[in-house]
């Protein structure tokens, strides 16, 4: 019984404690209030500086800490059931949130400069002010689409996203999108040993929803010699979910990666590799895109769109949609100081054309399957082919660079910006492979490549034999570090069948018809 009452006590005195914690201390003497406010209530993401110097805005109704480690057990904490700020800290660099588009702060006397950015088709606002002592003062941002570019027209998603996620935490986590414009977010479960961003639901069950903006369960599957794939939208978690002794609990590499495609289509969702040949990660990527397993490749990530790699796949007559994710939050970890203008939810974006909605995510799907995604940190770019001819048109709230057409990777057509021009247009005839086009705008300090492009549209077969060679020398580089590297294999009958069609894929490549 005394034990009892001791635990109970014990509770008591934790409870009292956290209440303590987060304990209204507000309204500091001799502050200022400051209600900011953006116009239309839209959520934003903000930061604001008193002189040259990042300063902290209080009091912030949540909080999520990033200690991203390979575990990924960062957690969400809240002090009310509705918050109208949350706070992300990683590397001692403060983001703010504004989740319903207005809230008040305290500040002490002096000047300020405020931003609000929201995702990527909005011009970031600024306004600067100065309060005094026990002053009260309202400052609105307005954020408005830049010219070229209608939001609602389109679904932009980040692929790849470990965030830990509870029911009871949708609502503020479809805030957080709505903060960055963000339509699609996946958030994947994988396994280091032990599961790691745990979802509490998969499929229809484990989506949350609102006003268009969807957050969809998925998971990363991962082995040290096959590479990391995911599996999207599926209406089951699939184990396992990791092989091998690096991520797993078991020494063998098995199931291959086709063997959890074919299972992720299965449940309905769309799969591929991620992380596009990022050492040191071995992959089978050639033996599954020639056989036709996957639906999508992350080639833009890290602020890195990897078009070499890419395009000597295209022109191999692999026909692979590329897709962007951001790994959250292991680019916010390695990127200080961050770049005010990049979210931190869909840095780059695979966005296809159509209305958000309910299905917001099945028509994300769709376009992946389709290939016709548009890959973005930035620019918007469109490309159609008609009458024999391509038509690029690229649009930014920045002077444009340059906008490119591309034929089987080489630049068949391109406009020069001058320094001021927002909107570019190029047009070129082309006749069969494959085209795409691709636009870079200005770059500020610290920002990467400000850049976009457009999956490719076929119109023909494209079989080229330099690209079909330089594949099958890697691939054949591959297995031979496969066949050196003691693969635990659950049989020997397994280890047969796979080096015989690596082998069978080694032939198709050296067949360059």
């Amino acid at each position: 019984m005394h034990s009892v009452k001791r635990l109970v006590l014990i509770l008591a005195f934790g409870a009292l404690m956290t209440a303590a914690a987060w304990q209204e201390l507000w309204p500091p003497t001799y502050s200022a209030q400051v209600e900011v406010v953006t116009e239309g209530r839209l959520p934003a993401r903000i930061y604001l500086w008193k002189g040259k110097s990042s300063f902290r805005l209080t009091p912030a109704d949540a909080v999520l800490p990033i200690r991203g480690d390979t575990f990924y057990r960062d957690r969400y904490y809240s002090r009310v059931p509705n918050p109208k700020v949350m706070e992300v800290i990683a590397r001692d660099q403060f983001h703010y949130l504004l989740l319903k588009g207005e809230a008040t702060f305290f500040l002490p006397p002096g000047e300020y400069r405020l931003e609000a950015y929201r995702g990527l088709f909005y011009t970031p606002a600024t306004a600067t002010f100065t309060v005094a002592a026990n002053e009260r003062k309202r400052v609105t941002l307005k954020l408005a689409p830049w010219e070229g570019v209608d939001p609602k027209e389109w679904i932009t998603a980040d692929d790849h996203i470990h965030l830990t996620r509870h029911k009871a935490e949708d609502p503020v986590f479809l805030d957080w999108l709505a903060a960055e414009d963000l339509t699609v977010a996946n958030f994947l479960a994988l396994q280091r040993q032990m599961d790691a961003a745990p979802q509490y639901g998969f499929g229809k069950p484990g989506e949350a929803n609102r006003a268009g903006y969807t957050i969809r369960s998925g998971q990363e599957l991962r082995n040290e010699f096959w590479g990391h794939t995911l599996v999207l939208g599926a209406r089951e978690l699939i184990r396992p979910m990791s092989t091998g002794l690096m991520y797993a609990n078991t020494p063998e590499s098995w199931p291959l990666p086709s063997d959890w495609f074919a299972r992720g289509r299965q449940l309905g969702g769309i799969v591929g590799y991620a992380h596009f040949f990022q050492a040191p990660q071995r992959s089978t990527i050639y033996m599954d895109a020639l056989a036709g397993n996957i639906d999508l490749v992350e080639v833009f990530q890290f602020g890195v769109l990897k078009t070499e790699p890419w395009y000597e796949m295209l022109n191999a007559g692999l026909r692979v949609t590329g897709v962007a994710g951001s790994d959250f939050p292991v680019y916010l970890n390695s990127k200080r100081p961050w770049p005010e203008w990049i979210p931190l939810l869909g840095p780059e974006r695979a966005m296809v054309k159509a209305r958000p909605g309910a299905d917001s995510f099945e028509q994300w799907a769709r376009g992946v399957k389709e290939g016709k995604v548009v890959v973005s940190n930035g620019p918007i770019v469109e490309l159609a082919v008609n009458n024999g001819r391509a038509e690029a048109t690229a649009a930014f709230f920045r002077p444009l660079e340059e906008l490119e057409i591309v034929r089987n990777g080489l630049v068949i057509a391109r406009a020069a910006g001058d320094g001021t021009r927002k909107r570019l247009t190029l047009s070129a005839p082309v006749e069969g492979g494959w085209v795409a086009a691709r636009v870079k705008a200005q770059t500020l300090k610290e920002e990467p490549q400000l850049q976009a492009h457009t999956n490719p549209i076929w119109l023909s077969k494209v079989v080229d034999p330099a690209a079909r060679k330089a594949l099958a020398d890697k691939w054949a580089a591959e297995v031979a570090f496969f066949r050196q590297s003691n693969i635990v294999f659950p049989t020997e009958s397994n280890r047969r069948n796979f080096f015989d069609q690596a082998e069978k894929t080694l032939a198709e490549l050296r067949n360059r018809n």
